[in-house]
């Protein structure tokens, strides 16, 4: 199972990043990548937690949320996908504060399916990209949010 780690820095309190990543089924709003998100379970976010993202140009995957710990974590089981180089994947957000702002470290494993073991280096390639993208897009979001409520 490939693994990969992101980290970076948001200039945003906490508080901020949590309530941008906690955005469960609405990830479409702050994340370039996802064209269409909904939640598919009741409720509200928490472990169990499921929702629907449809990617550009084509694919998606059904999520659910295996770890929820308020201000800290959220982790991600991509438990099955559409017309994607992978048939799973996990996601492990991980934010503490740090100075002014907040650490991010993302997480990263995932299960290639035969076309993604037969495309491995591209796989790999996509899928840093993908998760630098998510890591970039909360940020902007988390920093926009702070910089609103001065």
């Amino acid at each position: 199972m490939p693994e990969s780690t992101t980290t970076r820095h948001i200039n945003a309190p906490v508080g901020d990043v949590w309530e941008i990543l906690h955005d469960f089924g609405d990830i479409q709003r702050w994340s370039a990548g996802v064209k269409a998100s909904h939640f598919t379970s009741e409720g509200s976010v928490g472990e169990g937690a499921t929702r629907h993202c449809d990617f550009s140009p084509m694919g998606g995957v059904n999520e659910r949320v295996d770890r929820h710990v308020p201000n800290e974590r959220l982790t991600v089981n991509l438990y099955e996908t559409f017309k994607l180089p992978i048939s799973s994947a996990i996601a492990d957000f991980k934010i503490e504060t740090d100075g002014e702002g907040t650490a991010l470290t993302i997480d990263y494993s995932y299960t290639p399916n035969l076309m993604g073991r037969l495309m491995r280096g591209q796989t790999d390639k996509q899928m840093r990209k993908g998760m630098g993208g998510v890591a970039k897009d909360l940020q902007a979001a988390a920093e926009q949010l702070a910089g609103d409520r001065t």
